[in-house]
């Protein structure tokens, strides 16, 4: 009967330290699962990526924009140029020519 006791005794204060245990401080990988659960709940409906793609939807239509502000300016300076260049042709043309002189 004492060694169902002694054994009886041994198992209860296993099972008592075990419990002891569990109580313990977490461990390094129960913290980072812990900030790895706690970095999913922070983040919006929008993630950094999306954020990201977004943005550089955002640039290439403003560039996109500007670029085409920029071929229609350069169009309309080269009409421009081209109808003063063709007048002053004619005033050349007229002074050598002595065309519609007063």
């Amino acid at each position: 009967m004492r060694t169902f006791s002694k054994g009886f005794v041994v198992v209860l204060f296993g099972a008592l330290l075990g419990l002891a245990a569990c109580d313990q401080q977490e461990g390094p990988m129960e913290e980072a699962g812990e900030k790895v659960d706690q970095a999913v709940d922070d983040m919006s409906n929008e993630g950094t990526m999306e954020k990201a793609g977004e943005s550089a939807d955002e640039t290439w239509q403003d560039t996109k924009e500007a670029g085409e502000d920029a071929l229609n300016k350069t169009k309309e300076a080269g009409e421009n140029a081209w109808e003063k260049t063709k007048e002053t042709g004619e005033d050349v043309k007229d002074a050598v020519t002595g065309e519609n002189q007063n």
